[in-house]
């Protein structure tokens, strides 16, 4: 089963699921299969799923075993300081990350 967001929303996908193509907003993705869990902060992208096989099309995806809290504060703490309007994309990103670490461990 596949846990993922959507625009409208949070939504899963199970085992022998209608084919389906769906737009994907910025998110956590949660995997779930026979070997155990995994959670993904994922990019905006696409979900598509035939048969018993399900792709995702997205730009980034960050394993959650991967993020490091220490570093993301760091970051946000650089983006502070700084004065750039760009990095909004960026400290939204982090947030993200931020969240899911502390949420799902």
């Amino acid at each position: 089963m596949i846990v993922a967001r959507s625009p409208r929303g949070e939504f899963a996908v199970m085992e022998a699921h209608a084919p389906l193509l769906a737009v994907l907003d910025r998110g956590t993705i949660r995997i779930q299969t026979d070997g155990g869990a995994r959670v993904f902060v994922c990019e905006p992208g696409t979900l598509r799923t035939v048969g018993d096989r399900i792709t995702l099309l997205v730009e980034l995806a960050v394993p959650l075993e991967e993020i490091e809290l220490s570093d993301v504060k760091a970051q946000m703490s650089q983006l502070d300081a700084s004065s750039e309007e760009e990095s909004a994309e960026e400290r939204e990103h982090l947030m993200l990350l931020q969240d899911v670490k502390e949420r799902y461990g």
